[in-house]
């Protein structure tokens, strides 16, 4: 049984045992190797010691006038030199193994016996076997101490019995005589053999410890290697942060003056040409000149203020699109109606390719898809003053989606690949020279990547310096199951809406409207259009009045600048909301985010409009909200739904095309239909034939924004919605009610020609 076994060290402090036992074998072993070197030299010199007993004692044996040296001389000479040859050899060649330590166990054992023998077995000399055993318990290995105990009992019982005089100094002794001695050698082993256990357990700690300071050591070794790793990287990280930000910074720079270059032309114009405006030596063309170019610049300037709160919702995460139907052929026809002008006065060629199969409607935003192909073909311009600009249209499927891919080629100026890197980089211009030679923000390719990002596909580019450019914009349409294709479409298959020379729809206003506005020059402007449409105004310098008159005077409509003194409009229409005033409120306000609408409704207002207010946006806003004259009955009804023939108007709505020649027999013949439309929709109603309902209103959300009457879209839209959610019938019917107002506010006149008419 392995003693030492049992001297266990705590499991928590090795953290490596393998190790730990390596290390204490490594001690034992030394401890071994420099016991046998002590042992070795202890022997030599006993050797010596027991020579010069022998010589001194017992040197020569006498017999009559005869003598010889004693054989105790011989003893110590050769037996025991004999006796340690053996250990010192092994001591040589195998020092620290187990062989060697128990051999000179054996040899000091045996030179204890001699000792005693040659002193004649006097008692002192048995100390020595005590002696020996101490220093055997040096090597820690209880095994040594029993194969010396064992040599030493053997001896005293042989020579006990056959020589008691040489181990005992008498001529006879009691048999148990050896057993006494053997007794108090057992007796020392006994406390020598706990010492060695003790001492193993503290080199097996002693060892254990040393491996968790390796392994520990290790640890921090590799953890500081790994800190300085990281510090290094973030070192890196810092500097190229910093270079990447002090660039940032510079781009930013550049980007702002920039922004103020094309801010302060636009505004250069118009304030010009307001100076202008006061000169009374000016004509009636001149002045028409300068109010052109002061429209121009001012819708520039919008354009300019429009990307810079695109780029801010991006940037802030802000941006959302709508799912909506898109007709994707009409969406290419607007952007053209748009850009085609603009192409053709540059002297640039423009072609409209299709591919095999292009979906007839797909679920997207038009807005914001209308808004990425007008900044990527007026990019193409922007940069190409010679050859061709072709927008190429096709799809694919992808994971049972519908794509639907533009391809906007051109002949300009193209990039390098470090200004492609560059061209989708927020206030990072591809050449900083370019905005200023060519004009724009410089916002149009990040808003439209980011836009295309979040209609579900991507905006790439692919160009050559010097001979032009391709941007690939990609929008997910939907599942390709639901959609419908269209083939053979040609350039044809486009219908080019006229926009020069257009004219607004004539909306008229009646009703009382008070305006809260404390800048004078809004409230002059925005009087002049209300009243000019036939509306009431009257005009509150803040919030405080304008809650005071609305208390104390009747009002249809409020109009309610959102930022004024003493008190603001949000602060305003809370009051009034409180006081219980259920008339529409309109917020005005030159904060464009989602945020600020949002504070607005929540504030009571009944809808938003943002600075600066245009004209047409603002009448037909307000129409939306205030009273119609219609004839009175009972609300239950269905019967009593206006239409063209029998509501009275309360604002002529026209189509936005009504001025294109090419469009006017086809919105005759839209208009004429839509009365027997709300009689076929009220039938529907009243027999609750929901899905005939639906497919018919579905059919007004798709047609009225074709034919230039966006409004008969969003009521629809909003019908369909609220048929489709199973809504309350009432509900339903208060829809197509105001379908019904919308259509019979229309004025059907329109310009044919003798031929149309014919």
């Amino acid at each position: 049984m392995n003693i030492t076994s049992h001297c266990l060290v705590p499991a928590a402090c090795v953290s490596d045992p393998p190790r730990a036992e390596a290390l204490f074998r490594e001690q034992q072993t030394n401890l071994c190797a420099r016991t046998d070197l002590m042992f070795a030299g202890l022997l030599v010199f006993q050797w010596l010691v027991g020579v010069m007993i022998a010589a001194s004692v017992s040197p020569i044996a006498w017999a009559g006038s005869s003598s010889q040296i004693h054989l105790h001389v011989w003893a110590s000479v050769f037996l025991l030199g004999i006796v340690i040859s053996v250990p010192l050899a092994l001591v040589v060649w195998r020092r620290g193994s187990t062989l060697s330590r128990h051999s000179i166990a054996i040899a000091q054992a045996l030179t204890s016996s001699l000792l005693i023998h040659l002193l004649g077995g006097r008692i002192e000399a048995h100390f020595h076997v005590f002696g020996s055993l101490a220093f055997l318990a040096t090597y820690r290995d209880w095994r040594v101490l029993i194969t010396a105990t064992f040599i030493v009992a053997a001896d005293h019982f042989l020579r006990g019995t056959f020589w008691p005089e040489s181990v005992f100094g008498t001529m006879t002794a009691e048999w148990w005589r050896w057993l006494e001695h053997a007794g108090w050698v057992v007796f020392e082993d006994a406390f020598l053999i706990l010492a060695c256990v003790r001492g193993t357990a503290e080199m097996r700690s002693m060892a254990a410890k040393t491996a968790q300071i390796e392994t520990n050591k290790a640890i921090v070794e590799a953890k500081v290697i790994e800190q300085t790793a990281e510090l290094r990287a973030k070192a890196v990280a810092l500097v190229e942060a910093k270079e990447h930000a002090e660039a940032a910074n510079l781009a930013k720079s550049a980007f702002l003056a920039n922004m103020s270059h094309e801010i302060r032309t636009p505004m250069t114009a118009i304030m010009g040409y307001s100076e202008a405006l006061l000169d009374p030596q000016q004509t009636l063309s001149d002045r028409h000149d300068a109010l052109l170019v002061i429209r121009r610049s001012s819708r520039h300037l919008l354009d300019l203020i429009d990307d810079i709160l695109d780029i801010s919702k991006i940037e802030a995460d802000k941006m959302t699109v709508e799912k909506l139907p898109t007709n994707v052929v009409q969406i290419v026809s607007e952007v053209v109606s748009i850009l085609r002008p603009a192409i053709t006065a540059k002297g640039l060629q423009f072609r409209i390719e299709f591919g095999d199969l292009i979906p007839k409607q797909i679920i997207s935003d038009p807005i914001r898809l209308k808004q990425i192909l007008v900044n990527l073909i007026g990019n193409a311009l922007k940069f190409t003053s010679q050859g061709h600009i072709t927008i190429h249209v096709s799809s694919r499927s992808d994971c049972g989606d519908c794509l639907v891919e533009f391809e906007i080629r051109d002949t300009g100026i193209g990039m390098t690949p470090e200004q492609i890197e560059l061209s989708f980089e927020p206030f990072t211009q591809a050449d900083v020279s370019t905005t200023r030679k060519f004009g724009g923000s410089g916002l149009g390719l990040t808003i439209s990547k980011r836009l295309a990002i979040l209609l579900g596909g991507e905006l790439t580019v692919s160009s050559t310096f010097g001979q032009g450019s391709s941007f690939f914009a990609t929008v997910n349409g939907g599942p390709d199951s639901r959609i419908e294709y269209l083939r053979g479409l040609t350039e044809q298959s486009v219908t080019v809406q006229a926009t020069p020379g257009k004219t607004e729809p004539q909306i008229e206003l009646h009703g009382r409207i008070l305006l809260a506005e404390d800048g004078p020059d809004n409230q002059r402007l925005l009087s002049l259009h209300l009243r000019r449409a036939g509306a009431e105004v009257v005009v509150a310098d803040n919030g405080r009045i304008a809650v005071h008159l609305a208390r104390l005077q009747s009002f249809d409509l409020i109009l309610m600048d959102m930022q004024m003194p003493e008190m603001d409009g949000y602060s305003a229409t809370s009051r009034l909301r409180a006081s219980g005033m259920t008339i529409p409120i309109i917020a005005l306000t030159a904060h464009a985010m989602p945020e600020d609408r949002d504070k607005s409704l929540a504030a009571g207002c009944s809808d938003y409009l943002t600075k600066p207010i245009e004209k047409l946006k603002l009448l037909s806003t307000i129409a939306r909200y205030l009273p119609t004259q219609v004839e009175k009955t009972e609300a239950s009804t269905v019967e009593a739904l206006p239409t063209t023939a029998t509501a009275k108007k309360s604002g002529v709505i026209r189509s936005t095309f009504s001025d294109d020649p090419d469009m006017g027999m086809v919105i005759f013949e839209f208009v004429e239909s839509l009365p027997d439309r709300m009689t076929t929709a009220v039938k529907f109603l009243q027999e609750q034939n929901y899905a005939e309902l639906r497919r018919l209103v579905h059919q007004l959300k798709g047609a009225g924004g074709g034919y230039g009457f966006p409004q008969i879209t969003e009521i629809a839209d909003r019908v369909e919605r609220q048929i489709a959610n199973a809504d309350p019938s009432a509900e339903i019917m208060d829809g197509i009610k105001e379908l019904g107002e919308i259509i019979s506010s229309i004025d059907c006149k329109v310009d044919l020609t003798e031929t149309q008419r014919a």
